[in-house]
Protein backbone atom coordinates (compact mmCIF):
# COMPACT_ATOMS: atom_id res chain seq x y z
CA UNK A 1 0.00 0.00 0.00
CA UNK A 2 1.50 3.56 -0.96
CA UNK A 3 1.18 6.54 1.36
CA UNK A 4 -2.39 7.31 2.17
CA UNK A 5 -3.71 10.07 3.69
CA UNK A 6 -7.47 10.12 5.42
CA UNK A 7 -9.08 12.29 8.17
CA UNK A 8 -9.58 10.20 11.39
CA UNK A 9 -11.17 10.29 14.84
CA UNK A 10 -9.12 8.27 17.54
CA UNK A 11 -11.35 5.70 18.81
CA UNK A 12 -9.20 3.79 21.05
CA UNK A 13 -5.45 4.15 21.99
CA UNK A 14 -3.47 1.97 24.31
CA UNK A 15 0.98 2.18 25.21
CA UNK A 16 3.60 -0.12 23.02
CA UNK A 17 7.09 -0.32 24.54
CA UNK A 18 8.53 3.28 26.50
CA UNK A 19 7.73 6.07 23.90
CA UNK A 20 4.75 4.82 21.37
CA UNK A 21 1.44 3.48 21.24
CA UNK A 22 -1.21 1.61 19.46
CA UNK A 23 -3.62 3.78 18.26
CA UNK A 24 -7.27 2.33 16.88
CA UNK A 25 -8.64 4.82 14.18
CA UNK A 26 -12.31 5.52 12.62
CA UNK A 27 -10.87 7.02 9.50
CA UNK A 28 -13.58 8.64 6.56
CA UNK A 29 -11.80 7.09 3.77
CA UNK A 30 -10.78 3.63 5.21
CA UNK A 31 -12.87 2.38 7.92
CA UNK A 32 -11.22 1.65 10.97
CA UNK A 33 -7.57 0.97 10.90
CA UNK A 34 -4.88 0.16 13.99
CA UNK A 35 -1.32 2.28 13.94
CA UNK A 36 1.36 2.42 15.51
CA UNK A 37 2.76 5.95 16.48
CA UNK A 38 6.51 6.22 17.45
CA UNK A 39 8.13 8.98 19.79
CA UNK A 40 4.67 10.27 21.38
CA UNK A 41 5.89 9.71 25.00
CA UNK A 42 8.86 10.85 27.22
CA UNK A 43 11.09 13.90 27.22
CA UNK A 44 11.30 13.69 23.13
CA UNK A 45 7.78 13.12 21.85
CA UNK A 46 7.14 14.31 18.25
CA UNK A 47 3.01 14.93 18.66
CA UNK A 48 1.77 17.40 21.12
CA UNK A 49 -1.70 19.18 20.84
CA UNK A 50 -3.99 16.35 21.76
CA UNK A 51 -3.97 14.82 18.25
CA UNK A 52 -3.79 11.46 19.96
CA UNK A 53 -6.46 11.87 22.61
CA UNK A 54 -9.35 10.04 22.53
CA UNK A 55 -12.05 10.98 20.01
CA UNK A 56 -9.82 13.51 18.49
CA UNK A 57 -10.38 14.52 14.85
CA UNK A 58 -7.20 14.32 12.83
CA UNK A 59 -5.60 14.23 9.54
CA UNK A 60 -3.51 11.03 9.50
CA UNK A 61 -0.57 9.89 6.65
CA UNK A 62 0.16 6.53 7.46
CA UNK A 63 1.66 3.23 5.57
CA UNK A 64 1.32 -0.12 5.42
CA UNK A 65 4.31 -2.59 7.22
CA UNK A 66 5.75 -5.60 5.79
CA UNK A 67 3.27 -8.86 7.46
CA UNK A 68 1.23 -6.86 9.98
CA UNK A 69 -2.07 -5.37 10.03
CA UNK A 70 -0.98 -2.50 12.06
CA UNK A 71 -0.18 0.28 10.05
CA UNK A 72 2.88 2.98 10.75
CA UNK A 73 1.37 6.69 11.38
CA UNK A 74 3.91 8.70 9.96
CA UNK A 75 2.06 12.29 10.61
CA UNK A 76 -0.86 12.97 12.60
CA UNK A 77 -2.44 16.82 12.49
CA UNK A 78 -5.02 17.85 14.89
CA UNK A 79 -8.28 19.41 13.40
CA UNK A 80 -10.91 19.30 15.87
CA UNK A 81 -10.22 18.88 19.60
CA UNK A 82 -13.62 18.98 20.79
CA UNK A 83 -13.05 21.29 24.05
CA UNK A 84 -16.56 21.69 25.65
CA UNK A 85 -17.09 17.93 25.44
CA UNK A 86 -13.76 17.11 27.40
CA UNK A 87 -14.68 20.15 29.94
CA UNK A 88 -18.60 18.45 30.75
CA UNK A 89 -18.10 14.94 32.74
CA UNK A 90 -21.52 13.88 31.59
CA UNK A 91 -20.59 14.87 28.01
CA UNK A 92 -17.31 13.16 27.99
CA UNK A 93 -18.82 10.27 29.48
CA UNK A 94 -21.31 9.60 26.72
CA UNK A 95 -18.42 10.44 23.86
CA UNK A 96 -16.55 7.59 25.40
CA UNK A 97 -19.96 5.74 25.30
CA UNK A 98 -20.36 6.55 21.57
CA UNK A 99 -16.58 5.73 20.50
CA UNK A 100 -16.95 2.42 22.74
CA UNK A 101 -19.84 1.61 20.92
CA UNK A 102 -18.44 1.80 17.31
CA UNK A 103 -15.86 0.07 17.87
CA UNK A 104 -17.82 -2.59 19.38
CA UNK A 105 -20.09 -3.15 16.40
CA UNK A 106 -17.11 -2.00 13.58
CA UNK A 107 -14.84 -4.56 12.33
CA UNK A 108 -11.47 -3.33 10.30
CA UNK A 109 -10.93 -1.94 7.00
CA UNK A 110 -14.72 -2.34 6.61
CA UNK A 111 -15.17 1.36 5.10
CA UNK A 112 -18.36 3.53 5.48
CA UNK A 113 -18.10 6.96 5.08
CA UNK A 114 -21.96 7.98 6.45
CA UNK A 115 -20.45 5.87 9.92
CA UNK A 116 -17.69 8.59 9.63
CA UNK A 117 -20.00 11.30 9.28
CA UNK A 118 -21.81 10.10 11.83
CA UNK A 119 -19.03 10.09 14.61
CA UNK A 120 -17.86 13.47 13.56
CA UNK A 121 -21.49 14.71 13.82
CA UNK A 122 -22.46 13.14 16.77
CA UNK A 123 -19.34 14.40 18.37
CA UNK A 124 -19.89 18.14 17.27
CA UNK A 125 -23.55 18.39 18.42
CA UNK A 126 -22.37 17.16 22.03
CA UNK A 127 -20.16 20.13 21.68
CA UNK A 128 -22.77 22.47 21.31
CA UNK A 129 -26.20 22.43 23.81
CA UNK A 130 -27.96 19.35 22.74
CA UNK A 131 -28.55 16.97 25.29
CA UNK A 132 -26.10 14.55 26.05
CA UNK A 133 -28.34 11.81 26.12
CA UNK A 134 -30.41 12.06 23.27
CA UNK A 135 -27.22 12.74 21.35
CA UNK A 136 -26.53 9.50 22.58
CA UNK A 137 -29.90 8.17 21.44
CA UNK A 138 -29.42 9.99 18.31
CA UNK A 139 -26.38 7.94 17.67
CA UNK A 140 -27.25 4.64 18.71
CA UNK A 141 -30.38 4.86 15.79
CA UNK A 142 -28.35 6.20 13.08
CA UNK A 143 -25.48 3.41 13.68
CA UNK A 144 -28.33 0.79 13.92
CA UNK A 145 -29.59 2.33 10.15
CA UNK A 146 -26.25 2.11 8.28
CA UNK A 147 -25.00 -1.03 9.92
CA UNK A 148 -28.25 -2.66 9.00
CA UNK A 149 -29.48 -3.45 12.48
CA UNK A 150 -32.64 -1.43 13.34
CA UNK A 151 -35.28 -2.71 14.62
CA UNK A 152 -37.99 -4.07 12.73
CA UNK A 153 -41.03 -1.27 13.40
CA UNK A 154 -43.08 -1.39 10.15
CA UNK A 155 -44.52 -4.73 10.63
CA UNK A 156 -44.42 -7.83 12.73
CA UNK A 157 -40.78 -8.77 13.23
CA UNK A 158 -42.22 -12.70 13.80
CA UNK A 159 -45.03 -12.82 11.04
CA UNK A 160 -45.16 -9.64 9.10
CA UNK A 161 -48.23 -8.96 9.87
CA UNK A 162 -49.54 -5.43 10.74
CA UNK A 163 -48.92 -3.48 13.98
CA UNK A 164 -50.66 -1.14 15.94
CA UNK A 165 -50.77 0.26 19.61
CA UNK A 166 -50.67 -3.29 21.08
CA UNK A 167 -47.57 -4.15 19.59
CA UNK A 168 -44.33 -4.92 22.14
CA UNK A 169 -41.04 -4.85 21.48
CA UNK A 170 -39.25 -7.82 21.41
CA UNK A 171 -35.30 -7.96 21.75
CA UNK A 172 -35.34 -11.36 21.12
CA UNK A 173 -37.20 -11.18 17.74
CA UNK A 174 -35.59 -7.10 16.89
CA UNK A 175 -38.87 -5.43 16.76
CA UNK A 176 -42.16 -5.15 16.96
CA UNK A 177 -44.90 -7.98 17.57
CA UNK A 178 -48.04 -7.89 17.26
CA UNK A 179 -51.03 -9.09 19.64
CA UNK A 180 -50.85 -11.99 17.88
CA UNK A 181 -47.56 -13.06 18.05
CA UNK A 182 -47.09 -11.74 21.42
CA UNK A 183 -47.55 -15.18 23.28
CA UNK A 184 -43.70 -16.01 21.10
CA UNK A 185 -41.50 -13.82 23.19
CA UNK A 186 -42.93 -13.55 27.11
CA UNK A 187 -40.12 -11.32 27.52
CA UNK A 188 -41.21 -8.94 25.03
CA UNK A 189 -41.72 -5.32 26.37
CA UNK A 190 -44.25 -2.58 26.43
CA UNK A 191 -43.81 0.28 24.08
CA UNK A 192 -45.25 3.57 24.03
CA UNK A 193 -46.28 4.81 20.32
CA UNK A 194 -44.24 8.00 21.18
CA UNK A 195 -41.08 6.18 21.15
CA UNK A 196 -41.48 3.86 18.12
CA UNK A 197 -42.48 7.14 16.21
CA UNK A 198 -39.66 8.83 17.62
CA UNK A 199 -37.15 6.05 16.34
CA UNK A 200 -38.64 6.29 12.95
CA UNK A 201 -38.44 10.31 12.69
CA UNK A 202 -34.53 10.00 13.56
CA UNK A 203 -34.04 7.08 11.55
CA UNK A 204 -35.78 8.90 8.31
CA UNK A 205 -33.99 12.34 8.96
CA UNK A 206 -31.05 13.71 7.69
CA UNK A 207 -28.65 14.67 10.85
CA UNK A 208 -28.68 18.29 10.44
CA UNK A 209 -32.42 18.18 11.56
CA UNK A 210 -32.36 15.54 13.74
CA UNK A 211 -31.42 17.65 16.78
CA UNK A 212 -34.37 19.35 16.07
CA UNK A 213 -36.76 16.81 17.18
CA UNK A 214 -38.06 17.21 21.02
CA UNK A 215 -38.76 13.82 23.20
CA UNK A 216 -40.30 13.96 26.20
CA UNK A 217 -38.72 12.63 29.53
CA UNK A 218 -41.00 9.26 29.91
CA UNK A 219 -40.36 8.65 25.88
CA UNK A 220 -36.95 8.94 26.95
CA UNK A 221 -36.26 7.06 29.76
CA UNK A 222 -38.11 4.09 27.56
CA UNK A 223 -36.23 5.04 24.49
CA UNK A 224 -33.27 4.71 26.35
CA UNK A 225 -33.90 1.19 28.55
CA UNK A 226 -35.22 -0.63 25.07
CA UNK A 227 -32.64 0.14 23.10
CA UNK A 228 -30.00 -0.26 25.24
CA UNK A 229 -31.17 -3.74 26.47
CA UNK A 230 -31.24 -4.44 22.47
CA UNK A 231 -27.37 -3.33 21.67
CA UNK A 232 -26.89 -5.70 24.76
CA UNK A 233 -28.52 -8.45 23.26
CA UNK A 234 -27.12 -8.24 19.72
CA UNK A 235 -23.73 -7.13 20.38
CA UNK A 236 -22.73 -9.76 23.29
CA UNK A 237 -20.70 -7.55 24.65
CA UNK A 238 -20.58 -5.36 27.93
CA UNK A 239 -19.53 -1.46 27.18
CA UNK A 240 -17.29 -0.41 29.94
CA UNK A 241 -18.31 2.80 29.36
CA UNK A 242 -21.85 2.35 30.49
CA UNK A 243 -21.00 1.71 34.31
CA UNK A 244 -19.41 5.08 34.28
CA UNK A 245 -22.30 6.59 32.66
CA UNK A 246 -24.59 4.45 35.37
CA UNK A 247 -22.31 6.76 38.16
CA UNK A 248 -22.97 9.87 36.17
CA UNK A 249 -26.93 9.42 35.93
CA UNK A 250 -27.06 8.84 39.84
CA UNK A 251 -25.27 12.41 40.71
Amino acid sequence: MPIQKSEAIVIRRQDLRETSLIITFYTKDFGKIKGIVRGVRGPHAQYGGGSLEIFAHDEIVFYERKKADVFTISQCDLLEFFNPVRQSLERLAYANYIIELLDSVTTLADKNTEVFDLLLNSLKLLSGDASARRVARIFEIKLLGLLGLMPTLAHCAFCDGKVDASAKFSIAHGGLICKTCVDKDKNALPVMVGTVKFIEHIRSLPFEKVERIKVSNVVGKELESILRKFLDYHIERRLKSLEFLKEIEKS
